[in-house]
């Protein structure tokens, strides 16, 4: 093989994960691959049509975490790919996290790890891979959204992930999907909570009655749509809660070895 093509073949493989300004190191795919079960609503107003999430290196990134899911599941398993993701979550242990271990205390910044600030759960050998990662590092913080909620193996397979105590699952639910949202989060309590897409009050009010009757405390957050700095009139109601970094009471933060958003906020997080 000649160089420029071995070079060529290096850089269509690898997985990378995202230090993203909000929620810390993110492992991102591509929506259009692995986003199975999204709404219209969620595709509209998907934060991820961001000028920022649109350019050349960061689609690059996500087609070739996805390529690289797709080749280790094929030529060996969940077991294979799991093996790359805690390669992957040991790079972005905190500095001082050794010497925290090693005394008892806390580190300086949590350690974690958001599964997809872009893209979802597309097949079962890919959840269970991200189980086997989330056994093997039970001291990294995980959480993710979902809509894929819909198909039940692979619902099953996200509800043994939601359900580790270093893990937290949330269901996405808009205005679509919230009626089997509710079933979803309904057949497994203490497991799931709900994260509301909030559009407009006008557009969710007919939702928010049963969406208030069934989460149970702390189990039902809500992120009004935005884009540019701007979002919709959150909705108060009682029990739901609303992102404050969406809102603006946190600010992004570029700097890693700083508390981000959902660090300092912690509402979704294990």
């Amino acid at each position: 093989m000649k160089k420029g093509q071995q070079k060529d073949q290096e850089s269509r493989y690898g997985l990378e994960l995202t230090n993203n300004s909000k929620t810390s190191w993110a492992f991102s795919m591509p929506r259009d691959k692995t986003c199975v079960m999204a709404t219209s609503i969620c595709k509209k107003v998907c934060y991820g049509n961001g000028i920022r999430y649109q350019s050349a290196g960061q689609k690059a990134k996500r087609e070739r975490n996805f390529k690289t899911v797709e080749l280790l599941l094929d030529r060996g398993g969940p077991k294979l790919l799991a093996q790359n993701l805690i390669a992957l979550i040991d790079q972005v242990r905190p500095s001082d996290w050794l010497c925290a271990s090693v005394m008892g205390e806390k580190t300086k910044t949590p350690f974690t790890v958001r599964i997809h600030d872009l893209g979802d759960f597309h097949e079962v050998a890919y959840v269970k891979a991200w189980l086997i990662a989330a056994k093997e590092r039970p001291l990294c913080k995980l959480w993710f959204y979902t809509r894929s909620f819909l198909e039940p193996e692979l619902f099953e397979a996200l509800t043994e992930l939601a359900a580790l105590p270093n893990c937290q699952g949330w269901l996405s639910i808009d205005t679509e999907n919230f009626e089997a949202g509710l079933l979803a989060y309904a057949q497994e309590p203490g497991v799931w909570k709900l994260a509301l897409l909030q559009q407009e009050r006008t557009q969710v009010e007919e939702l928010l009655p049963d969406l208030i009757e069934t989460a149970m405390t702390k189990e039902l957050v809500s992120f009004p749509v935005h884009h540019g700095g701007r979002h919709v009139e959150p909705v108060v109601a009682p029990g739901l809660y609303t992102c404050p970094a969406v809102v603006g009471i946190y600010k992004l933060e570029s700097n890693a070895s700083k508390l981000r958003p959902c660090q300092a906020c912690s509402f979704c997080l294990p």
